[in-house]
């Protein structure tokens, strides 16, 4: 994300980092994957989006690389209500609920929507959150698989655990979806 942020801009600057994950995949015997949630608000297109257009780019003698643009303020009323929405729709199309998770594993945007997302959805006190962007930064892409992987090399979730992946970025489209641990 540092090609993309500018470090003069106060509301990207300083919130996001640099990071990559990866899940391997193979047979299982058993299903570990439900089905996936996911869309988009257009209506919300503008709140995080390149700054640049890509055609105004090319056209430039010496372009250069376009940047992130974020409504910090407006990103977290909408991620705060509209997410826990989605995961609650998430956790209805896999046939279980809240009491069933073992593990919430959200996109590491900032703290208070996570914890927001958190109580909105009413998560039961046995159920980890993941909180890996107090040590990370939010990583964009990679927060949940960054998230999962710190949780289960803490120990914090094992292997056929329940959990809710959930993420949100850029047009605010935004995706969920049930997994048992690996």
């Amino acid at each position: 994300l540092t090609d993309i942020v500018s470090l003069n801009d106060r509301g990207t600057a300083f919130i996001f980092a640099d990071g990559a994950g990866a899940a391997v995949l193979g047979p299982s015997d058993e299903v570990g994957i439900g089905p996936v949630v996911w869309g988009s608000d257009g209506e919300q297109f503008d709140l995080i989006r390149q700054k640049e257009d890509w055609r105004d780019v090319l056209e430039q003698e010496r372009p250069s690389m376009p940047h992130l643009t974020m409504q910090g303020s407006a990103v977290f009323r909408w991620a705060s209500f509209a997410m826990a929405k989605i995961g609650e729709a998430t956790l209805d199309r896999a046939g279980i609920t809240v009491d069933d998770l073992d593990v919430f594993v959200p996109h590491q945007a900032n703290m208070r929507i996570i914890d927001a997302m958190a109580r909105s959805m009413k998560l039961p006190p046995h159920v980890k959150i993941a909180r890996d962007v107090a040590e990370q930064g939010n990583t964009s892409a990679a927060s949940v698989p960054l998230a999962l992987g710190r949780m289960i090399d803490d120990g914090e979730t094992k292997s056929g655990d329940t959990a809710l992946l959930i993420a949100f970025g850029a047009g605010l489209s935004y995706a969920a979806q049930v997994v048992k641990v690996p």
